[in-house]
């Protein structure tokens, strides 16, 4: 039962967040690969701020894409920098350091007053830097990439779709008049 309710959930979200926006396609999609592409960056805590100003700069659709900017969060930083930070260390030839790794998450999730949190956060980021920022930015890009283009199509799909088995409205939910004709002079009677 839950899973029916969760997947409902994310369809209604997809169609009329998504979807149903008054927007181009190309605005729609980009705006939603930018926030695949932040996701997948280690910038936990500023991903909606980066997100806006990266769509505001590429005239993207800032609001489709804050969502997906939520992708991480505290439930899924793990495997997803984890796997992050494999894929970079494989791509520049070194060693997958979990010990390094799991210091990283302590940190990231640790308490404390604002600046001693940083300070950890950065010397536990600083081991895994490099691999970090390199497996995020290649698999933001490849996710990016291919979520701009599942998007732009599905925009137009779902349009067309819409326009061939919704008849076209007017906000009152009245079908529009046939035809415009001016309104015609009655007969009135004479005094």
């Amino acid at each position: 039962m839950p899973h029916r309710y969760v997947t409902s959930k994310l369809k209604q979200f997809f169609i009329y967040r998504v979807l149903h926006v008054d927007d181009t396609p190309h605005r729609i999609a980009l705006g939603v690969a930018i926030g695949v592409f932040i996701a997948w960056t280690p910038t936990v805590g500023l991903q909606m701020g980066l997100t806006v100003a990266v769509a505001a700069l590429l005239r993207a659709n800032k609001a489709v894409g804050v969502p997906f900017a939520w992708l991480t969060n505290p439930f899924t930083i793990a495997p997803i920098y984890g796997f992050n930070y494999w894929l970079g260390t494989k791509m520049l030839g070194h060693n997958y350091d979990l010990h390094q790794f799991k210091q990283f998450i302590r940190a990231a999730m640790s308490e404390g007053s604002l600046l001693e949190r940083l300070h950890d956060l950065w010397n536990a980021m600083w081991a895994i830097f490099w691999p970090l920022w390199l497996g995020s930015v290649a698999l933001g890009l490849l996710l990016g990439i291919i979520s701009y283009f599942a998007v732009y199509y599905a925009v137009i799909r779902y349009r067309r779709f819409r326009h061939e088995h919704h008849p076209i409205t007017t906000p009152a939910g009245n079908l529009p008049p046939a035809e415009d004709k001016p309104d015609q002079p009655q007969d009135t009677p004479a005094r």
